[in-house]
């Protein structure tokens, strides 16, 4: 290992853990089990999954000369109002990439010759794979990323660089590999998605329904326990779940969502939805959707 190391001092931008990956091609099996997942139509119309494969598989193609992937994870809290944790503030795809832009420039300040780029959830990257090759956590059987010190309550951000990897210390060995086999998220699971471990069809899942899904949504708000964006039902069962403290972006709307009632929703114009939630991850899913 080099002992001129990068330091990264990951809490001062916000994350609660850094780990970094070699660059190479995703490994065969992770290639299969993605493919396979297409094949089976599990992805519903997530037509952007079956672009841009080869990129997944690859991360040298999203940065020529790339040699690490950097992996950090940003916490959020618990669901409100019916809407996800992740969703009680700012877009986390603002938030995040922000602070990893911000990552980038003390790493150049100690790597001038740094070519990189960050990724959030946004481009074809196979970030919950990178962060277990980085050696931060596993993959449990609900499909989450699970830290075993932080639980499953973090966005991935993601730089891929041409920084050596020997320029970054290693993660901390992990106590803890694999999540078990409690099945807990598997039978709390509302609509039958998670229909086996590490399985997941999303044109059953409430969360899909309710935020990527170009449809209407079908069911009623009580057939959805109440969801109207996102779905937590496998996270709340899951023996990983921690409470963390979320980054103070992350929860800038978290007052009024509590308070919102049916009728609130359903009062609400396209106009003042917009006004109030313009900044919000909550226009993904968008007004139609959110106040059904």
């Amino acid at each position: 290992m080099s002992t001129n190391l990068i330091k990264i001092s990951e809490r001062s931008y916000g994350f609660l853990d850094f780990g970094a990956a070699k660059v190479e091609r995703v490994g065969e099996d992770r290639q299969r089990s993605f493919e396979h997942y297409l094949a089976e139509g599990h992805h519903a119309d997530m037509g952007y999954l079956a672009r841009n494969v080869e990129k997944r598989f690859d991360p040298a193609l999203l940065v020529p000369g790339a040699e690490s992937v950097l992996c950090f994870l940003a916490p959020y809290g618990p669901a409100s109002g019916g809407i996800a944790g992740f969703a009680q503030g700012v877009d986390y795809h603002k938030i995040v990439k922000d602070r990893l832009f911000a990552v980038i420039e003390d790493i150049k300040a100690q790597f001038p010759a740094f070519e990189g780029r960050p990724f959030v959830d946004s481009a074809p990257v196979l970030e919950r794979y990178w962060a277990v090759k980085a050696g931060m956590g596993f993959i449990g059987q609900n499909n989450f990323f699970i830290s075993p010190e932080y639980g499953l309550r973090t966005i991935i951000g993601v730089i891929v660089c041409n920084v050596p990897i020997d320029r970054f210390a290693p993660h901390a060995p992990l106590q803890v590999t694999d999540c078990g086999a409690c099945g807990a998220c598997q039978r709390a699971c509302p609509s039958g998605a998670l229909y086996a471990p590490f399985h997941l069809d999303a044109r059953k899942c409430i969360s899909y329904q309710t935020i990527e899904s170009k449809e209407p949504v079908a069911t009623s708000l009580a057939a959805r326990h109440g969801w109207r964006f996102g779905c937590e039902e496998c996270m709340r069962a899951c023996p990983w779940d921690k409470p963390l403290t979320p980054l103070p972006e992350f929860e800038t709307h978290r007052a009024e969502l509590e308070t919102m009632k049916p009728d609130d929703w359903a009062g609400l114009s396209e106009e003042e939805f917009e006004r109030r939630f313009a900044d919000s991850g909550l226009m993904r899913a968008g007004y139609s959707k959110l106040t059904k």
